[in-house]
């Protein structure tokens, strides 16, 4: 029996129609406040840590002293409940799915729990590994898949990353799970893609 491991922005929902691109500006709020920098000087810090820590906030809690709770809280005070709503066809896909299911996701816990919820899912989606669970070391670096995988007693081989994004896609790949990319029409190798989550469900994994 497989387990399917959920990201859930741009995933559950169509990309760009729910509250990631309103984090991400709030990203740049935080750090702009945090660090008395400009939107410039923001996005080429932010791509710096980026590229070295796998997020920004690897970065500000390295160099800046920043206390990830309270990030987490800032940049995830966006308005959920008014972008999103049931989505009744992604209730009836998850509620189809046999396998175990446990949500994969570098969003913060609460943040999570009111996206689950406004799509209407949530009750079906009890397991949440979210950013406060990957010690705030974030996807696509492979040390939240490895403590996940220690955590649950299972492989890789018994496991389905089902992701928007490809390098996410491409660690679960790289370490031997199977991997379906989210909103994708091209091919990579030894990666399942499918335009949309609704797609999923025509997959016999």
């Amino acid at each position: 029996m497989k387990m399917i491991l959920l990201d859930v922005d741009d995933t559950l929902y169509p990309k760009g129609a729910g509250p990631f691109n309103l984090v991400t500006g709030k990203i740049d709020e935080y750090v702009m406040s945090w660090c008395g920098i400009g939107i410039k000087e923001t996005r080429a810090l932010r791509n710096r840590y980026i590229d070295i820590y796998g997020s920004t906030l690897g970065g500000l809690m390295r160099h800046h002293g920043v206390d990830p709770d309270h990030y987490l809280d800032k940049v995830h005070d966006v308005p959920v409940e008014e972008l999103l709503c049931a989505d009744e066809r992604l209730r009836e896909i998850i509620s189809g799915f046999e396998q175990d299911m446990v949500v994969f996701s570098n969003g913060s816990t609460g943040y999570v729990r009111r996206v689950l919820g406004s799509l209407g899912v949530l009750d079906l989606l009890g397991d949440l590994f979210t950013i406060e669970f990957m010690d705030y070391v974030p996807k696509p670096r492979t040390y939240p898949y490895r403590k996940l995988l220690e955590l649950y007693g299972v492989s890789p081989r018994d496991c389905v990353l089902v992701d928007d994004r490809l390098p996410n896609i491409l660690t679960a790949r790289d370490m031997g799970m199977k991997a379906v990319l989210v909103g994708a029409e091209a091919s990579v190798p030894g990666v399942t893609a499918v335009p949309d989550i609704y797609s999923v469900a025509e997959i016999t994994f």
